[in-house]
């Protein structure tokens, strides 16, 4: 066998070898996607490991001991576009996107304006008797029953009530944002400041900060809100809060494959 010879099938089998390498790496890709899309349990909340269950055991509701695991409860485009599409009164003057004054917090609080009315937070609190919260169906009005579809995708606001069936996320007459949106063009700068204050008298000027929810001592019980147990421990134990007025800089997940600090 010449050199010539020799070097040429060192050469192919080094190729040979080195495209098995290419295969087996790629096999091995795709099936971690696999399993990461199919297979994987849900991220365990106390570990970050991830839980693995049968068909049989998720039917099973878990019990108060059990370690309680949560997915997304905060939509994306979905969200937001179904937001949009059942949008309070409020958003015919201030926008889609109604919080903006502060980069800071902004995105927490626009990421709530898709399934709450906007009294839950902006009401003034002067009024007499209890306050409860109930999901009303977008479609019908109708006091939801129980949660159905995927986390955030219930079809369906959160909405303040008083003395059992009075309804607050109606405090704005729709009329007078009517007539104001029609003649606001013509008003001077007076009687435009006059009729804005007038709309928004109902309104706190001191809104409802994250804490106030997200804490064991919420404003309401997540429980009677038709969450789940596991998801309503999950909700009251959420840092947003202290987060956000402890930290002049803080992380945001790393969703879109670039890190960013805002």
């Amino acid at each position: 066998m010449t050199k010539a010879k020799s070097n040429g099938i060192l050469k192919n089998l080094s190729i040979d070898i080195l495209m098995l390498v290419i295969f087996a790496l790629l096999l091995g890709l795709a099936l971690w996607i696999v399993w990461m899309y199919f297979f994987r349990g849900p991220v365990d909340i106390e570990t970050r490991g991830y839980v693995y269950r049968t068909v049989s055991e998720s039917a099973v509701q878990p019990s108060e001991t059990e370690k309680y695991t949560v997915q997304h409860f905060h939509n994306l485009d979905n969200a937001v576009l179904k937001g949009i599409e059942y949008s309070s009164t409020c958003v015919n003057c201030h926008g889609d996107y109604p919080h903006n004054n502060t980069p800071k917090v902004r995105a927490f609080f626009n990421a709530h304006s898709w399934f709450m009315a906007c009294e839950v937070c902006h009401r003034e609190n002067k009024s007499q008797g209890k306050i409860t919260y109930k999901w009303l169906d977008n479609d019908s009005d109708m006091i939801l029953g129980k949660l159905q579809g995927e986390p955030g995708m219930y079809g369906a606001r959160i909405v303040p009530f008083i003395m059992g069936d009075k309804r607050l996320d109606n405090l704005i007459d729709t009329d007078t944002v009517s007539a104001y949106e029609l003649s606001r063009d013509g008003l001077n700068e007076v009687e435009d400041k006059t009729a804005i204050e007038k709309m928004h008298q109902v309104l706190s000027k001191k809104p409802v900060s994250c804490e106030k929810c997200h804490t064991e001592n919420s404003l309401f019980e997540f429980k009677d809100m038709l969450y789940s147990n596991n998801m309503a421990a999950y909700l009251k134990s959420l840092d947003v809060g202290s987060m956000v007025n402890s930290y002049k800089i803080f992380h945001l997940p790393n969703v879109h494959g670039t890190a960013q600090n805002k």
